[in-house]
C-alpha cells in the first residue's frame, strides 16, 4: 500500500470517474486504474463498483477511502509544518470561492499573488458554498473565500472584507428618482433573484425580510447564476437587482446612472477567509488575506455604521 495509491482511490471517489480522477493526478487512466487494481489485490477486497455509472465505492470501498483521506491529510500536515516555517511560500494553494465574488475579486488579487510568490501554484475553483465547505473537509480544497458567518463545525472564519449592496434600477423605476434607497422600500416582488443555491439570493432574500415570499409582479420569471443578465433585465425596464459593491467598479459610465445606494446603517455583507479548524499554514493564509487587502478598495476593510445581512438562518 503506497500514499499514491491512497491519492488515487481519493481522486475517484471525488470525481466518481477514472478518466477524470487520472487528470487531476496527472497520470494516464491505464496507469491510476492499475495501480487501484494492485491495492484492491493485497487488501483483497474491491473498493469500486466498476459496474455502475457513475462508479460508486463499495460499502468496505467507502470505510477505506475514508481512512486514507485520513492518512493524506496526516501527510499534508507534515508538509505544511515545513512549509510554514521558511519565509519563501511555495507548493499548492487549491482556493474555492464563490461564483458572485470570484470574478470580481480574483482579477484584484490572484495575478498579484502570482508575480509574488513564482513557486508557489494556486488553483482557482468557482463553488457554491456548501461545496466550498465540503471540499475543504474533504481535503480537495485548501482555503475557501465565502459569505459568511458560516457557524459550521470544524471551520475557522477569518473576515477580510465588508462589502455593501447596491441597488441597480430601472429608469422608469419609481426608486430611481431616490438619490438612497431604504431597506424598506424594495421587496422581491420587483427584484430579479439569482437561482436557488446562490447565498447572495439569501442575501437579498433576508434585506427584503421575507424568506418566503418570490417575485410577482415581473412580467416572466428567470433562472440564472448571473448578475450579469439579471441587470440586463433591469435595463430593459424590468424592476431592478441587488449588486455587491465590487461587481459596480468596472461599469460602464452609461449604466453607472442606476445605481443608488443604501441609506446609512448601510446594509453589507461579509466575507471570510475560511480554513479547516487547525489549519497549520498561517503564513499563506496571512499572504492571502494581505494580498485581497491592498487591491480592494480602502473603504471595504471598515465596518464603521453598517449591518451585516446574514444569508442563512443562524
Amino acid at each position: 500500500m503506497t500514499l499514491v495509491q491512497l491519492e488515487y482511490i481519493i481522486a475517484v471517489d471525488s470525481y466518481r470517474h477514472f478518466v477524470k480522477a487520472a487528470d487531476h493526478c496527472h497520470v494516464t487512466q491505464p496507469t491510476l486504474s492499475m495501480q487501484i487494481k494492485k491495492l484492491e489485490d493485497e487488501l483483497d477486497v474491491l473498493i469500486f463498483d466498476r459496474n455502475k455509472q457513475p462508479v460508486e465505492p463499495t460499502p468496505i470501498g467507502m470505510l477505506i477511502i475514508s481512512q486514507a483521506r485520513e492518512i493524506i491529510k496526516g501527510r499534508d500536515r507534515i508538509t505544511d509544518t515545513i512549509s510554514n516555517t521558511r519565509d519563501d511560500l511555495s507548493g499548492e494553494l487549491r482556493l474555492g470561492i464563490i461564483p458572485t465574488i470570484a470574478s470580481y475579486l480574483v482579477p484584484l488579487f490572484i495575478p498579484q499573488m502570482a508575480e509574488k510568490y513564482p513557486a508557489l501554484k494556486i488553483y482557482v475553483e468557482e463553488l457554491m458554498t456548501h461545496d466550498v465547505v465540503s471540499k475543504m473537509k474533504e481535503g480537495t480544497i485548501d482555503i475557501g473565500i465565502v459569505s459568511t458567518p458560516l457557524v459550521e463545525d470544524g471551520v475557522d472564519e477569518m473576515p477580510i472584507y465588508y462589502e455593501p449592496f447596491m441597488l441597480y434600477v430601472s429608469e422608469n423605476h419609481c426608486l430611481y428618482q431616490k438619490e438612497k434607497i431604504s431597506s424598506r422600500d424594495i421587496s422581491v416582488d420587483e427584484m430579479w433573484l439569482l437561482s436557488d443555491g446562490h447565498c447572495f439570493r439569501n442575501h437579498v432574500i433576508n434585506l427584503c425580510g421575507d424568506a418566503q415570499q418570490l417575485p410577482k409582479t415581473l412580467k416572466f420569471g428567470y433562472k440564472t447564476g448571473s448578475l450579469e443578465v439579471l441587470m440586463k433585465f433591469v435595463e430593459q425596464d424590468y424592476g431592478y437587482t441587488l449588486l455587491p459593491y465590487l461587481a459596480t467598479l468596472d461599469l460602464a459610465d452609461s449604466k453607472k446612472h442606476r445605481l443608488r445606494p443604501f441609506k446609512e446603517p448601510s446594509p453589507k455583507r461579509e466575507i471570510s477567509l475560511i480554513t479547516p479548524a487547525g489549519f497549520l499554514r498561517r503564513k499563506l493564509l496571512q499572504a492571502i488575506s494581505k494580498a485581497i487587502q491592498q487591491n480592494i478598495p480602502k473603504d471595504l476593510r471598515k465596518l464603521d455604521n453598517a449591518k451585516i445581512v446574514p444569508w442563512k438562518t443562524l
